[in-house]
């Protein structure tokens, strides 16, 4: 007898489950943050709410209340003037010529991607670029070479492959999410200048926490002009959603013709925006909290110590346990104390380099983080 579509659907499930690589939802409330990207405390806390209201009430007071729905994308229904102020405010806070928003950093991330590499040119891409990314790397019509991570002499060779007149492009990301460690970026932009490259920095883990007024590890190392174009997502250390897309005003004038994601789909409604205006706002003077993640962070690493602990000086720390149930294990006996953690299994991470991914933020509590250290190491 043929298999139904449903058979098929439940064997690729059975056979994920029986390769431990089964994924489930979890509720964590309760348990202490250890694995959420809300680095500074934002998405609860309770002043940034009342900016949000307060913004929303004023707008309302002067008979401009906003929709909840946008009814349709930027180019049919879904456009009001709140978008290009928060556009606007955002390019400025950042200092990037323009900003476009899209719903998401996936969406940001494939529209770009996959709208500006074209055929006849190359992207050269670190070897652990978000899936996002990867996604939209699938999807442009320029040749891919993938480099070493953070390996800049493997890129060098590569790009010696190629005349100087072929357009190419380097993505990278200015922190990676599972190891937390930097690109290289000043060196990047040399190697930009030399072999006739741009480049194109997903900041979804340093927006907000770096630069003056949280505008990002490019502007903080005083890079912005030389990067063709940064994305910074909100769903963060912002504690909201959405992402823009930073550069010229050429490539926003490009991407709202040639993004597919930004193109097709709704827009986020204007109250959603108004919120975003509220954050940026408000994340501006933010250095104080900016300042405790950072003192959580030297305080985490002096304390973790052996081969099992990564080096990161960011919110992003690893503890590693080799192999797929070994790392469950030790994951749930750390959810059973109270911590919510998460294991990142194979194939996620490459085999051997299963771990379970700790973020730190300003709110963690010096105790917490000293009896999870413990915790961890007690279980390995």
């Amino acid at each position: 007898m043929e298999k139904s579509a449903l058979n098929h659907l439940s064997d690729q499930l059975n056979t994920r489950e029986s390769d431990g690589l089964l994924r489930s939802l979890q509720d964590l409330a309760g348990m202490i943050d250890f694995c959420s990207n809300d680095y500074l405390g934002l998405s609860q806390n309770s002043d940034l709410t009342h900016a949000i209201e307060q913004a929303a009430r004023l707008r309302a007071e002067k008979g401009q209340a906003l929709a909840h729905g946008a009814t349709g994308s930027r180019l049919i229904s879904g456009h009001s003037p709140i978008f290009d102020e928060f556009e606007q405010a955002c390019a400025e806070m950042h200092r990037a010529e323009a900003a476009l928003l899209f719903a998401s950093g996936y969406d940001a991330n494939v529209g770009l991607i996959s709208a500006v590499a074209q055929e006849g040119q190359v992207i050269f891409c670190d070897k652990l670029l978000h899936a996002s990314l990867i996604d939209g790397l699938r999807l442009c019509k320029a040749e891919k070479r993938i480099f070493k991570h953070n390996d800049l002499g493997d890129l060098v060779q590569l790009l010696e492959q190629y005349p100087k007149e072929t357009p190419k492009w380097i993505v990278v990301e200015s922190i990676y999410s599972m190891d937390g460690d930097m690109a290289p970026l000043v060196e990047l932009v040399d190697l930009k200048n030399t072999y006739n490259t741009e480049i194109i920095v997903d900041e979804a883990h340093s927006g907000g926490l770096y630069g003056p007024g949280g505008s990002g590890l490019c502007v903080e190392l005083g890079l912005e002009k030389e990067i063709f174009a940064r994305v910074i997502t909100f769903g963060k250390a912002w504690g909201n959603a959405g992402a823009v897309v930073m550069g010229s005003k050429i490539l926003k004038d490009y991407l709202i013709n040639f993004a597919r994601p930004f193109i097709y789909s709704t827009a986020p409604s204007p109250q959603h925006v108004s919120s975003l205006l509220a954050t940026l706002a408000f994340i501006k003077s933010q250095d104080t909290l900016r300042q405790k993640l950072q003192t959580n962070i030297q305080f985490f690493q002096s304390h973790c110590h052996g081969d099992a602990w990564g080096k990161s000086q960011t919110a992003i720390q690893t503890f590693f346990v080799s192999g797929n149930q070994a790392l469950r294990a030790s994951a749930k006996k750390a959810q059973a104390a109270g911590f919510a953690v998460k294991p990142i299994v194979y194939p996620t991470v490459a085999k051997g380099q299963e771990r379970i991914r700790i973020t730190l933020n300003a709110a963690s509590q010096e105790k917490d983080m000293l009896t999870l250290i413990q915790t961890l190491n007690d279980n390995a």
